[in-house]
């Protein structure tokens, strides 16, 4: 028999914006888990969230595509707006972690977490409305304006 989830559960998870929390959540604990286990090893910290980026998104994109979005477009179409939305958050991280570092003097495990929550937030209107974007279906006369169409 299979594991099947409460009711109130899986009421929840018809939400997107849920879906988002719980597998950007887990995707962000277990990003932070390998750039903790990067520090531990004695890599320099720029290249622990290198390393623990790549790993990442491998495990990030099935989930946010058919997890989150339910997408149905194209998959390397998805692929390459989702890495542009990813390396957009990359790249701030890259800058915010470092500012904190060295110009703060902050743990850099502390600075990648506070840079993960700023990025986050961003991320979810990115990958909602540029990754996984669903073209409107065209209904009625397609000559006729889209402000035609509302007023009828």
């Amino acid at each position: 028999m299979p594991l099947r989830l409460p009711t109130w559960a899986e009421r929840l998870l018809r939400f997107q914006g849920i879906r988002y929390i719980v597998v950007a959540g887990s995707t962000s604990v277990f990003y932070l888990g390998l750039v903790a286990l990067g520090l531990w090893s004695g890599l320099f910290y720029f290249f622990a969230i290198l390393a623990a980026q790549a790993i990442t998104i491998v495990c990030a994109f099935p989930l946010y595509r058919k997890f989150i979005f339910q997408s149905q477009g194209k998959l390397l179409t998805d692929f390459v707006r989702f890495l542009s939305v990813w390396i957009t958050g990359l790249i701030a991280g890259l800058v915010v972690t470092p500012l904190l570092v060295e110009l703060l003097g902050w743990p850099p495990f502390e600075a990648q977490v506070v840079a993960v929550v700023a990025v986050s937030i961003g991320s979810f209107a990115g990958h909602r409305w540029f990754s996984f974007r669903t073209k409107p279906e065209v209904t009625g006369d397609p000559n006729q304006s889209p402000a035609e169409s509302e007023s009828l």
